[in-house]
């Protein structure tokens, strides 16, 4: 069997110098190397083109390195983006670059750049060539002292690119310590593949940096409350809705991020839809900077993945506006306070990571959302008291300015229990214990303040806590309203 490598002439130096390991990936380390051909598509148009110039050129996918047996494509393989750069270096020493435009040795990357822009195109390639070959990814400069690969964002569309079916083949040569430590999680590096569609969104939570005035995304579910023989009430999934906001520099992490979802959803048999809908975020100076929709080759990779998105308009906006305010009327009608869907959605809907806040626990179906402020004190309080409490905490944030019913007392307490800010995920046994006032948290750091009569159960609930390794609830919880709603309840619980 013959094997013949191709590669373009602008990363001739750069790949030249891989190819041989990438071989062996695919063919064994026995695999005699030097009999595979390797030829050079000059794409330079007689040395015209400058290295940038062919790369840019869009009729050829030149990050990657195509592999062929017996002049059959068999391998694809994508190459991330690198500033150690040997063609690019090559071309600065015969005086053919300017040295401002030369970034060899450049360690400032930038989070989207590294492996996913321009990867749309790589799948392109693949789609066209899928019926013979397959795609896996090469990941570049992994021994240079760069925070490339530590970069968070990074790390996680390696494991992006594994759950939707793509290996990458140097995924030994990662660090993966600190992804681990920040998502409290041990990996395994021969299956970086997420195995659930909550631990992908806790990680993602985890990860994010969240802005109370800046949130990109934000996951909503219908869901339908079952019980158990027991008759603990507990929650299945039926459709997932990702809403989400298109900035020009989010395209690519969107197009992973989709990607998996929707891979993520198909396999535990769950329906999804995702909504581009900037009508959802405040933006304020990023108003100008926010696309209608996502661009046309992101857009075309999706259809390729059989992936659709829909496009929120200003009308179906407002009739989602309408059908809320509908909601609440059907809630005050039958003087009801709790509407247990909104509030978890509320609560994913402020981005924190959906496992148990004192032991960990990732399992959707033993996680309940629980009340800071429980809804039995909001629903009997008087008019005063919840007014004060938005005022003091200045907290009329969490009351629909847009509503016409945002000076209702019913509608107040009505938006007060099903804020996500006035709930945390806690597994069904230590929801049980908070609702009990066994622990609860310090509104300024969070802590978890104990209450426990007996020192026994009291070193007990400790050593759980000390196992999961967090004495504290996650900062990403703790925001002002948050901590008022803390507040308040230590307030009621001391009295």
């Amino acid at each position: 069997m013959e094997i013949k490598v191709k590669i373009y002439s602008c990363y001739k130096l750069t790949y030249s110098s891989i190819y041989k390991k990438i071989l062996k990936y695919y063919y064994g380390q026995n695999f005699n190397v030097n009999s595979a051909l390797l030829e050079i598509e000059d794409i330079s148009e007689n040395n015209k083109l400058n290295i940038q110039s062919q790369r840019i050129k869009t009729n050829y996918v030149t990050r990657t390195i195509r592999i062929y047996e017996n002049d059959v494509l068999k391998h694809i393989v994508g190459l991330s983006n690198t500033n150690y750069d040997l063609d690019k270096k090559k071309e600065f020493e015969l005086g053919l670059s300017k040295k401002e435009k030369s970034s060899y040795g450049a360690n400032d990357y930038h989070a989207n750049t590294y492996l996913k822009q321009g990867i749309n195109k790589i799948f392109d390639f693949y789609f066209k060539n899928k019926t013979t070959a397959d795609l896996s990814f090469y990941l570049l400069d992994t021994d240079k002292k760069t925070n490339t690969h530590n970069n968070l964002f990074n790390t996680l569309s390696y494991r992006e690119l594994e759950t939707i079916g793509f290996k990458i083949l140097n995924i030994d040569e990662i660090n993966f310590s600190s992804y681990e430590k920040q998502c409290h999680s041990k990996l395994n590096k021969s299956n970086l593949s997420f195995s659930s569609f909550n631990k992908y969104i806790k990680d993602i939570a985890y990860i994010s940096k969240k802005n109370s005035s800046n949130i990109p995304s934000f996951l909503q579910c219908e869901e339908k409350a079952n019980c158990d023989k027991n008759g603990n009430k507990f929650y299945m999934t039926e459709k997932y809705t990702y809403t989400f906001k298109s900035l020009s520099a989010q395209g690519y992490d969107s197009l992973l991020r989709i990607w998996c979802m929707k891979t993520l959803a198909d396999k535990e048999n769950t329906k999804i839809e995702f909504i581009l809908g900037k009508q959802y975020f405040a933006f304020e100076e990023e108003q100008q900077k926010i696309a209608d929709k996502l661009t046309n080759p992101i857009i075309q990779t999706l259809d390729k993945a059989n992936i659709q998105i829909e496009l929120l308009t200003n009308e179906t906006f407002m009739k989602e506006k309408a059908k809320a305010d509908n909601v609440f009327l059907n809630y005050r009608k039958e003087n009801k306070l709790r509407n247990q869907n909104l509030f978890r959605n509320n609560i994913r809907k402020k981005g924190i990571p959906m496992e148990c806040s004192v032991c960990g626990k990732d399992n959707p179906i033993l996680l309940d959302a629980a009340h800071i402020w429980e809804v039995n004190s909001i629903e009997h309080a008087p008019a005063k008291e919840i007014n004060d409490f938005i005022k003091i905490y200045d907290l009329n944030d969490l009351i629909d300015k847009s509503s016409k019913y945002k000076n209702d007392i019913f509608f107040k307490k009505y938006s007060l229990i099903n804020s996500g800010e006035n709930g945390i995920w806690l597994c069904k046994n230590h929801h049980k214990l908070f609702d009990e006032n066994y622990y609860c948290f310090d509104s300024k750091d969070g802590k978890i303040l104990l209450h426990f009569n007996d020192p026994t159960d009291a070193l007990g609930f400790a050593e759980e806590i000390e196992e999961y390794g967090d004495s504290e609830i996650q900062p990403s919880i703790l925001s002002k309203a948050t901590k008022a709603f803390i507040k308040k309840r230590q307030y009621l619980v001391a009295i």
